[in-house]
């Protein structure tokens, strides 16, 4: 417990730093580029996403998990990594022929030669990474980040000054990669070896292979609609689309990406002792869902002046999906961290395999949302699939990697649904009273939310939770 909370405290300082620093660049871009120019990258994305998963192939969070691997095995899957980085990063930079195909744009021809730069720097940034986080070093981990980040923003903000368009996205990310595993390495100090052998890849193929095979299936799960909105709605509708679904994903980010990168490291050392595994899970289900399920109902009800603020009034056709999709963000930010427990408890068979089965869910529901003609059907039927993905993933979960009770599983959740049903009610309330302007009506908002919360903790058994968890060892 006492490295879960330093790292979470670290990761917070790099988590929230970051995400500053996001709404301040994100704010502005919004305001300079277009919707089209935000479409064409956002494309792009998923197969840059794609690229950095089979490069990956599991790598990172075997090494993590692996107690066997010595200082020479790490060298020498440094060099695979850089390896496979170079070639995948080859093949990205041809694949825009195939983008200019299949989206009809030539503009992709030239950028994914560009954008390959990203891909091969994430690739080469993958052990480093992972030794950091085995080592427990989260201080280094974020500060990488942040600084990555200062940087990309920096120029990303000045070329779309310069009218420079989606160049000036395209080399805000690059800098981020470069940035970021430039200062990783140095940190580590690892460099690359003059050896080559198959042990250390036999050693982490097991884990890794599972752990790639669900990667790459929730890559597809997760992209589909990126994917399919671009071909069959264009690039506008993807942009409005993807607007809406990157919001409902900032408080994994906020939340849960204070979390999760904790987890495997800090619970790989109990890996065999499912009892303390659960009890700590199931802790810290309670506390994502006592915020996660009150924030779904204020982002829902709130997302006008949201969507208005963030990105302005040209960004209206994302307020519906928003509304929309906000109402699954507890189950994104509770199920999400489901993962490094299954790593953690190396269970990643299970693990790919609950994969497969959210894929077909997923894929599902979003193929339905198109047929059915629109970005707001798309999200709605989205929707659905998230709360069948999510009761298919727990119940597996519980069952056969915690060895614990569903029942007791579902009672974590019963006074975070309280909560949730009073800030419905004060929020609904409120809106009768609400001033026009939109900067003045979300703070006002804002400061409702965080005085429902407050006044729930205070006055439950909320506040003893917490103070057990902060003074727990």
């Amino acid at each position: 417990m006492k490295h879960l909370k330093a790292g979470m405290v670290f990761t917070t300082i790099g988590i929230y730093s970051n995400f500053v620093l996001q709404l301040i660049i994100n704010a502005v871009l919004s305001r300079l580029l277009t919707p089209k120019e935000y479409g064409v990258v956002a494309i792009m994305q998923v197969f840059i996403v794609f690229f950095a998963l089979m490069i990956e192939a599991g790598m990172g969070p075997a090494i993590i998990q692996n107690k066997t691997l010595s200082p020479k095995d790490i060298k020498v899957l440094f060099n695979y990594s850089a390896f496979f980085a170079i070639f995948l990063a080859l093949i990205f930079a041809l694949f825009g022929q195939v983008l200019a195909l299949v989206y009809n744009d030539s503009v992709y021809k030239t950028l994914t030669w560009v954008q390959a730069i990203s891909v091969l720097f994430n690739g080469l940034n993958i052990v480093p990474s992972a030794l950091l986080n085995k080592g427990k070093r989260f201080k280094q981990v974020n500060f990488s980040l942040v600084i990555a980040n200062i940087c990309a923003g920096i120029v990303g903000v000045t070329l779309a000054f310069m009218h420079f368009g989606v160049y000036s996205l395209i080399f805000s990310a690059i800098t981020t990669s470069v940035v970021n595993f430039s200062l990783n390495r140095y940190f580590t100090k690892i460099n690359f070896s003059k050896e080559m052998y198959l042990e250390p890849l036999k050693k982490i193929w097991s884990f890794s292979k599972n752990q790639f095979g669900f990667n790459f299936i929730n890559y597809f799960s997760r992209n589909s609609d990126n994917i399919l909105i671009g071909k069959f709605m264009g690039a506008s509708a993807l942009a409005n689309y993807s607007k809406a679904y990157q919001l409902i994903m900032l408080p994994n980010t906020l939340f849960l990406g204070i979390i999760s990168p904790v987890l495997q490291p800090v619970l790989s050392d109990y890996q065999d002792n499912v009892d303390y595994i659960r009890e700590v899970y199931f802790k810290i289900v309670h506390i994502l869902a006592l915020i996660g399920l009150p924030l779904s109902v204020f982002l829902s009800l709130s997302s006008k002046q949201i969507i208005y603020f963030m990105f302005g009034t040209q960004w209206s056709a994302a307020i519906i999906p928003f509304s929309i999709l906000s109402l699954t963000v507890w189950i994104q930010m509770t199920l999400s961290s489901s993962g490094a427990i299954l790593q953690a408890r190396n269970h990643t068979k299970l693990l790919f395999k609950l994969g497969v089965m959210g894929a077909i869910i997923l894929v599902s529901s979003i193929v339905i949302g198109i047929l059915l003609g629109t970005i707001n059907t798309v999200a709605t039927t989205l929707a659905v699939g998230f709360v069948i993905n999510y009761c298919v993933n727990f119940s597996q979960l519980i069952k056969k990697s915690l060895n614990g009770s569903l029942v007791e599983f579902a009672k974590e959740f019963i006074s975070p649904m309280l909560l949730g049903i009073i800030m419905f009610l004060v929020i609904e309330i409120y809106s009768f009273v609400e001033p026009q302007g939109i900067f003045v009506a979300l703070v006002l908002r804002g400061l409702i939310f965080i005085g429902v919360m407050l006044l729930y903790i205070i006055f439950t058994k909320e506040k003893e939770l917490i103070k057990m968890i902060l003074k727990s060892e």
